[in-house]
């Protein structure tokens, strides 16, 4: 598509608080419009409420940030917030997350970002905020949780502490909605509809990749807070979604950038100055590894035949059930190499129905993950070092050494031995670069004794 729409309008939000809808309005300046619709299925704060500054303020962030979802149809050089005014230091924050978080959309689709994504609006010198000191919010966590191992560690280290606890799933699917059932706790649903105009742009051509959807789900959950009662927001992402995925033209460019700490420390930030200072926003399991993660997710078996980590079981648009793990993909073969260190072998074929590791076609993959062929995948996979002292060890061991592709790939991981060893050491050591308080990091490690 070559038409100029020119700039991108962010148009506000509007809210039927009997019904629970809030509807976010977007544009761009040839009059195309768009609608998204998000359903808190439940009453919104009414005007007046204690709740309701810190709502709005929670809403107006998430209007600006799920737009880059209908931006990225043309990235235009400009963006226009048409509703409200807001700081240059919110400004600032939003701007990161636009260019920084379509790193990797910039990258596969050949578009240069540094001039474009400029935001203009009202301008004012102090911070947009809701009523910090007025909400009283519930004393509980939610946590966001997607399926995968990590979130369900989460889950069990505070279900462990006796903490207060609720999931939470914004368009949750089957594999979400089993862990919730196995889990034996309650869980909070809130439906995104994004506008049906957007699809049609894309079978059309218009462009399109990822964007930082952690980035606008947490905004989704930071606003449900007001509605259904929580204060803290826990997310699980480790220390290993830090590392980029590749570097493009001197610039680090992370498929996982909304799930990295500088970003989760930014929107803590932003929520603590224009939210309310009393909602927490943390990862819980940002000092681990993912292969710590892994060793903790074996403590439980409880989700063993219901939880994925394979995003293909989680297609936004699928016309037929996927398979819970289809084994042919950066995430499946990933979980896998981390959660054989872990787990008994007659435990893994379980899960997944076979060893991926003794299979010839997954071998290009796996030296992907191992940085041997080419750039990390643009996928939420850890770091290339942990899959390297994983090969390793793995292979050391009598019920993994005959794997086909262990037997070849270990070879040619032996000479950096006595590195991946070191490096083995320290991905199972705690980092101490984290952002919990002293309450929550001390939850962490009692799960971790």
């Amino acid at each position: 598509m070559k038409e100029d729409p020119g700039s991108f309008q962010i148009l506000g939000f509007e809210t039927d608080d009997a019904a629970g809808v809030v509807k976010l309005r977007y544009g761009f300046e040839s009059g195309l419009r768009f609608c998204e619709t998000i359903e808190f299925h439940a009453p919104l704060p009414a005007r007046g409420d204690e709740r309701r500054a810190g709502f709005e303020a929670a809403l107006a962030a998430l209007n600006v940030l799920a737009g880059v979802s209908y931006y990225k149809a043309f990235a235009p050089e400009t963006i226009e917030i048409l509703s409200g005014a807001f700081s240059k230091e919110q400004v600032f924050f939003f701007e990161d997350l636009y260019l920084n978080g379509l790193g990797e959309f910039a990258v596969r689709n050949g578009v240069d970002l540094s001039n474009r994504a400029r935001f203009e609006c009202a301008s004012t010198s102090q911070p947009v905020a809701g009523d910090a000191e007025a909400a009283v919010l519930t004393r509980r966590a939610a946590v966001l949780v997607g399926g995968g191992k990590d979130s369900l560690v989460s889950v069990e280290a505070l279900r462990a502490a006796d903490e207060p606890i609720v999931l939470f799933a914004v368009n949750p699917k089957k594999p979400i909605l089993d862990c919730a059932a196995a889990s034996d706790l309650p869980l909070i649903s809130i439906a995104r509809h994004l506008d049906p105009q957007l699809f049609e742009l894309n079978a059309a051509g218009a462009l399109n990749g990822h964007v930082p959807i952690t980035a606008i789900v947490s905004f989704i959950a930071l606003a449900a807070a007001f509605v259904h009662g929580f204060d803290c927001v826990v997310l699980s992402n480790e220390r290993s979604a830090n590392e980029p995925t590749l570097e493009h033209n001197g610039v680090a460019v992370n498929h996982q950038f909304s799930k990295t700490a500088g970003v989760e420390g930014a929107i803590r930030r932003y929520v603590s100055r224009n939210v309310a200072s009393n909602l927490a926003y943390f990862s819980l399991l940002r000092p681990l590894s993912e292969l710590h993660i892994a060793r903790l997710f074996g403590k439980v078996e409880r989700y063993d035949d219901v939880f994925t980590s394979c995003n293909r079981a989680f297609q936004l648009r699928a016309t037929t059930a996927p398979a819970r793990w289809c084994c042919n993909c950066p995430k499946c073969r990933f979980t896998f190499l981390m959660l054989a260190t872990a787990l008994p072998k007659e435990r893994m074929l379980r899960i997944f129905g076979r060893n991926l590791l003794d299979d010839a076609t997954q071998r290009v993959g796996y030296e992907e993950l191992a940085g041997l062929s080419g750039h990390k995948p643009w996928e939420c996979v850890g770091e290339i070092g942990e899959s390297c002292a994983a090969v390793l060890r793995l292979a050391a061991r009598p019920e993994w050494r005959d794997s086909l592709l262990l037997k070849e790939l270990a070879p040619r991981l032996e000479p950096f031995s006595a590195r991946l060893e070191q490096e083995w050491r320290v991905l199972l050591s705690p980092s101490a670069e984290h952002s919990l308080s002293p309450h929550f990091e001390s939850v962490l490690n009692a799960y971790l004794a």
